[in-house]
């Protein structure tokens, strides 16, 4: 459901519960989905869902959709999760973005 449904909303959805019950597994289906889906609201819901993987595989994954998605609304969305996270390599992304 998560790549192949018609429906932007139900994919976005599928993504979510995805991240809440697979762990690591689900990390690779919602990185692609950030990557290939056209739907720029599914692209936010997918990193909304990795905003919910356990932070030693979220973190890092939010950092690198922060720094090289294409879509600033879906960078945007990846910046709000991470200042959400109070981990340090959020807080070291921030300063490094913000000193340049």
């Amino acid at each position: 459901m998560a790549k192949n449904d018609v429906n932007g909303h139900v994919r976005g959805q599928a993504l979510f519960w995805l991240a809440q019950k697979a762990g690591m597994k689900a990390a690779v289906a919602i990185s692609e989905a950030i990557a290939n889906d056209p739907d720029t609201q599914v692209k936010k819901h997918a990193v909304f869902a990795l905003s919910h993987l356990p932070k030693d595989e979220g973190v890092p994954l939010l950092i690198k959709v922060a720094r090289t998605n294409s879509i600033p609304a879906v960078r945007k969305q990846a910046t709000f999760w991470l200042g959400q996270t109070n981990d340090p390599r959020a807080l070291a992304f921030f300063e490094e973005v913000l000193s340049h």
